[in-house]
């Protein structure tokens, strides 16, 4: 497999031959999909709320008179049963999303995405930033052969904290370094950039 590697000025300087078998990795749809559902329940927040019987406003007073009615008796309009009652089973706000699966997985599952997207890998060759403009930075990822979001993978060296106040106000670009890639970020990008030796110490590490 052969990634092209370009500069800022969007030029092909290489081709960076990568012998590794990850990239032969196929289908891996449960094990995907699996993973993908861990890291949208982990990012849910319990924000859903029903008002129980004692939350529900009014029913302070007996609604009718406890016998002659012909009705069946109650005690309060906050009564489940009641329409603008109290909900019984309703959410609380404090449910727990959380998933976890095992590492193994998740090695798995981010080797069958860059295989996936081995095609929409391209590389970015010495990558510095002395200042933070997003006008530069805007520049350098239109001057590349880059479709959809993109996913900018640093090398360990790099100072994450200027790339972000370079591509932060940029739409559709993600920032990660290479120890923190994860399925669900390779998934969601069109294209992924790989800057300086990311690329390579990425297989490193998952060939360990």
């Amino acid at each position: 497999m052969k990634v092209a590697v370009y500069d800022k000025k969007g030029t092909k300087k290489s081709d960076l031959e990568i012998k590794s078998k990850i990239f032969d990795v196929k289908d891996k749809e449960k094990l995907l999909s699996e993973v993908v559902v861990m890291h949208l329940s982990n990012a849910r927040l319990a924000q859903a709320k029903t008002k129980k019987r004692g939350e529900v406003s009014g029913g302070g007073k007996k609604p009718y008179r406890q016998k002659g009615t012909g009705r069946a008796r109650t005690g309060s309009i906050r009564n489940p049963i009641w329409r603008g009652g109290g909900n019984i089973f309703g959410p609380t706000g404090e449910e727990n999303h959380y998933k976890m699966i095992p590492k193994k997985k998740k090695r798995g599952a981010l080797i069958a995405a860059l295989a996936l997207k081995k095609d929409n890998i391209i590389g970015l060759d010495k990558f510095d930033i002395k200042e933070p403009k997003t006008k530069e930075s805007a520049l350098v990822l239109s001057k590349l052969p880059i479709q959809g979001r993109v996913l900018l993978v640093l090398g360990e060296k790099d100072d994450k904290n200027m790339v972000k106040k370079a591509f932060g106000n940029i739409k559709k670009v993600d920032i990660v370094f290479y120890k923190d890639l994860n399925a669900m970020s390779v998934l969601r990008a069109g294209t992924l950039v790989f800057a300086g030796d990311s690329l390579t110490e990425a297989i490193k590490q998952l060939e360990k």
